[in-house]
């Protein structure tokens, strides 16, 4: 049987009956299959079994079996807070202890070690590693050193007791040179109190002159820096002891070594180091006797410390050591040294531009300079010298970071790397590593700047570069590089026509994607860069030309829905750009059209769905952008009836929708009112879908939730001004729409992307246009036409921001699935649970978090435009809790009699936190009436920023109650019954 298909008892059946054998290969092959097993069934009850099967093997086995046992410890160690008899785990390990053989003693010792995040304040084993470090054996002794060092990382009490010997044997004379080298470790462990801390900080600051050796340097400062980073109060005088290892020892490996260790300290503490301490390093930098490496360590220090924000607190004025230096390494002939001098000069221009201070624009431009001069000779030269191509990675970060904080910059730079694209001279050949990193950085500014037409200018030059890069076939590594800088260069082109949709250009892009030799995986990511860029025109044709080139069922149907989906928005954007949206029967005609599309997508991703794949996510995004566009159309219906209603009608009913509930329902008023009322619940129901749909969207990236924001805001902001012009005209009302028009709630950032930044753009003219009804409208008279013309110009102003689908529409860079066991649970039959009425049930939850991280298989394609922040391996948001919630309902309608049920546990809730991706959770449940109950379990986790989030999943058992008491009696009775 595939071990993928067995269940958690089989697979430790199967596992311990290799245990048992008594062929050693065999016994081996089941061991070494313990962690698998681990990973598919993480919960207690059988890590608690397994261990101590493993425990009785390392018991009665040989050596080489309990190595690979204490393997399986080790690669198992968050699950071994898991098992709930330590005590008996220990004890059949610690027998092995009292071996004869001196390995069998090491290996329990190590052991021990592996285990001791369970068993790091038991008495025995701090004792019998203490004896182990008094052994004679050097095998015994060294595994004796692994244990202390690991008790003393768990056990406050085992650091405390062990000091005194630690420090006597390093002190000691009769310790081998060797073995004080592999204690010294241990004393980074000695933070618990602030007396052990110092007693350890000045023993190892006396073996520095004690034992010169190079290796006792290196480890004793590394150890004192580890030790520095746990105690706050020691890193000043370490930042000191390291400089002056760097200034005063000769050997190159402790310079490094020191530079390494301030390089820590500056990114865990920059805020405890002083002017003195920078200023030292940039004069350490003019030592004579540094070599280039050393020089480039100086400056990557400097440089984590002006990451950190620290230069705020250093002078950074006119002749200070800092600029200096930066001046004076920005243009020397080792490349990667002037990389780092100008990756520092950047990050010092921008705090001289937060501050205000009176330099900061001169630097910006020395900043540009050194920038452009750097681009300019390593550009061309990468291709051959690994060397440049290394100082040009190094180098381009700092473009955007120059961007983010001057206004010019980013002109100034892209014209730059284009002209180096373009140029005849010096042109950088395409495919090559180089233009796609240079590729990647221009999309990068572009995606961050504030103008939105920053690379207009430049839209023929990239279509002629897409031509020339595909009129070569290529094999090999060239041609996966080919494919790579076509998607950067669409993406690209997709940039600089934003402000113009659909183009003449897009169609020949079209024709020479269709007709290239790219491939259709390539294909479709650039078709989804062209649906998240608001090009539907371009993504319709692009995923119509690929659909019919899949073999499985559900990707055809995935691709068919992305085809309808981008004929829908692109007939939105056709419809709604320029000057065409006054005409109501043309707008309704076209959002029919729309709707229709829509629906034959939804249909498509409802076919395209697949065990491993439900697409809830897209299929509940697109159903909410339907019904969006379904209230856009009932409105513009509604707003009609003002048209073909007279005037004279309307006149004679009083504006107020309680009021026009009375009227006669044949009123036109009163349908008016009604159809108004109907939008306005429409939209408000779709942005509580929005809402809902966030909350459901754990995984997604940060950009796709600022989407589900814009858009559940977008349908408020209908629905509020259909309320202010029609449903309340109330003078309250009004003044709110006229000081903030309700927008408030929509957190603003300067990172906002293209779209983002229009649809701002436009809740900023649907305001300009309340604001100017409600200024000149009268609360008092009748609804007219100019408040239903407003309506319409209000939905029209919205509908024509091209559409952008977020990236978690396509792809999720994260997933986070929650496992849950529930015991006692029901059997394979499904029979339910029995209980009897006078008993309560002990329902356990147990659950089990597992995360996947996705790298983006798009390269910089995807991640350059919109999404650079979510290119790192790092989790979006992480689990903090878990909240349980048990809701108990009972099947039918009928009670029994005279019999009081005890509510008061219906509904039962409780938080845990999860330790190592694993909680538990119990609930105590009564069931006062026989019956059928159906307990269900819903799971929903909060994070690290205090949000909770519906993540799921939900669990469903059965439990039947019964009166053990009347059964008796029935039985009795049947009894007495048989005998007469």
């Amino acid at each position: 049987m595939d071990e993928h298909q067995q269940d958690a008892n089989s697979a430790l059946m199967e596992l311990d009956k290799g245990l048992r054998t008594h062929k050693v290969w065999e016994q081996c092959e089941a061991i070494v299959r313990f962690p698998s097993l681990f990973a598919r069934f993480p919960f207690p009850i059988l890590i608690n079994s397994a261990f101590l099967k493993l425990a009785d093997a390392f018991r009665t086995g040989n050596n080489f079996t309990r190595i690979c046992i204490m393997r399986v410890a080790q690669q198992s160690t968050k699950h071994l807070d898991k098992i709930l008899n330590i005590d008996e785990f220990m004890k059949r390990i610690y027998t092995v202890i009292h071996s004869n053989d001196p390995y069998a003693r090491a290996i329990t010792l190590r052991m021990l070690g592996s285990v001791a995040c369970i068993i790091g304040e038991k008495k025995n084993a701090h004792h019998s590693i203490q004896q182990g470090l008094d052994s004679h054996d050097r095998v015994e002794q060294d595994a004796a050193i692994f244990a202390t060092i690991q008790f003393a990382s768990y056990s406050r009490e085992f650091a405390s007791s062990i000091c005194n010997k630690i420090s006597a044997m390093l002190q000691g004379l009769s310790t081998p040179l060797e073995i004080k080298l592999k204690l010294i470790p241990v004393m980074q462990h000695m933070h618990y109190t602030v007396q052990i801390s110092t007693k350890a900080r000045k023993i190892l600051q006396d073996l520095l002159p004690s034992y010169p050796a190079q290796d006792f340097v290196l480890t004793t400062l590394n150890v004192l820096t580890q030790l520095a980073l746990h105690s706050f109060i020691d890193i000043p005088s370490q930042v000191e002891l390291l400089l002056q290892y760097l200034r005063c020892d000769p050997r190159e490996a402790v310079k490094m070594d020191s530079l390494r260790n301030l390089n820590i300290l500056a990114k865990s503490a920059p805020h405890l180091w002083t002017n003195q301490d920078s200023s030292a390093l940039c004069k350490a930098f003019q030592l004579s006797t540094l070599s280039v490496s050393l020089k480039r360590g100086i400056i990557r220090v400097l440089c984590t410390l002006s990451e950190s924000g620290y230069l705020v607190e250093i002078s950074i004025e006119e002749g200070e050591p800092l600029l200096n230096l930066c001046r004076q390494c920005c243009y020397d002939l080792d490349v990667i040294q002037a990389a780092l001098a100008t990756k520092l000069l950047a990050s010092v221009a921008r705090h001289a531009t937060r501050n205000k201070m009176p330099h900061h624009e001169d630097l910006c431009n020395e900043v540009l300079d050194a920038m452009e001069a750097l681009l300019f000779i390593l550009a061309p030269s990468s291709e051959k010298s690994k060397v440049d191509r290394r100082a040009l990675k190094m180098i381009l970060p700092s473009f955007r970071l120059v961007c983010a904080f001057s206004k010019s910059a980013d002109v100034r730079l892209i014209k730059a790397m284009i002209s180096l694209l373009v140029s005849t001279n010096d042109r950088i050949s395409l495919p090559s590593e180089t233009s796609q990193i240079l590729l990647e950085t221009i999309a990068g500014i572009a995606s961050m700047s504030h103008s939105s037409s920053l690379l207009s200018n430049y839209s023929s030059k990239f279509l002629s570069l897409i031509k020339s890069l595909l009129k070569r076939e290529l094999v090999g590594s060239e041609a996966e590089t080919q494919q790579a800088v076509a998607t950067l260069l669409c993406v690209l082109l997709f940039l600089s026509n934003q402000e113009r949709g659909q183009s003449s250009q897009q169609n020949q892009l079209v024709d020479l994607v269709q007709l290239s030799c790219l491939n259709h995986w390539t294909v479709y990511r650039i078709a989804r860069q062209a649906s998240r860029m608001g090009q539907h025109g371009t993504a319709h044709q692009l995923f119509s030309h690929i659909f019919n080139s899949v073999a499985s069922e559900h990707h055809y149907f995935w691709l068919e829905a992305l085809a309808s989906l981008s004929l829908a928005e692109s007939t939105i954007c056709a419809h709604y750009s320029g000057s065409k949206t006054t005409g109501k029967a043309e707008n309704c005609t076209q959002l029919s059209k729309v709707i229709q599309h829509y629906h034959q997508a939804m249909t498509s991703l409802t076919a395209a769905v697949t065990p491993n794949h439900t697409l809830h996510f897209q299929c509940t995004y697109a159903r909410l952008r339907c019904e969006m566009l379904q209230a856009h159309s009932q409105l513009v219906h509604a707003c009609s009836l003002v048209r073909t209603c007279p005037p004279p009608a309307i006149s004679s009913v009083t504006v107020n929708l309680e009021s026009s509930s009375s009227d006669s329902p044949s009123t036109s008023s009163s349908i008016l009112l009604t159809q108004m009322k109907a939008c306005a619940d429409w939209f408000l129901s779709v942005a509580t879908g929005y809402s809902e749909l966030h909350m459901t969207s754990f995984d997604s990236d940060p950009r796709t939730l600022i989407n589900i924001n814009i858009l559940q805001q977008s349908c408020s902001v209908m629905a509020q001004a259909i309320d202010v012009l029609v449903l309340s005209r109330s003078v309250g009302q009004r003044n709110v729409v006229l000081q903030n028009g309700g927008l408030e709630n929509l957190p603003q950032s300067d990172d906002d992307d293209h779209y983002t930044k229009a649809v701002r753009k436009a809740f900023a003219s649907v305001l300009l246009k309340l604001q100017d009804v409600l200024r000149t409208d009268n609360p008092a008279q009748p609804i007219s036409h100019v408040q239903a013309d407003c309506l319409m110009q209000c939905s029209s102003i919205l509908l024509s921001v091209p559409h952008s689908y977020p990236r978690y529409f396509y792809q999720s860079l994260q997933t986070t699935n929650i496992k849950l066991a529930i015991s006692p649970n029901q059997h394979a039959s499904n029979e339910p649970v029995s209980v009897e009425i006078n008993q309560q049930l002990a329902l356990k939850v147990e659950g089990v978090i597992q995360h996947e991280n996705t790298q983006s298989q798009d390269g910089a394609a995807a991640s350059s435009y919109q999404d650079a922040e979510t290119s790192v391996k790092e989790k979006f948001r992480n689990v903090a809790k878990i909240k349980l919630q048990m809701k108990k309902t009972k099947q039918g309608q009928s009670k029994m009699q005279n019999t009081k049920e005890v509510e008061n546990d219906c509904d039962l809730e409780q938080i845990v936190e999860p330790h190592n991706d694993y909680f538990s959770s119990q609930f105590l449940v009564s069931f006062p009436v026989p019956g059928i109950y159906n307990i269900n379990i819903d799971t929903s986790v909060k994070d690290s920023d205090g949000s909770w989030w519906k993540t799921g999943p939900q669990e469903v058992i059965l439990v039947k109650s019964y009166d053990d008491v009347t059964r008796l009696q029935q039985q009795t009775n049947r009894s007495n019954h048989n005998r007469h």
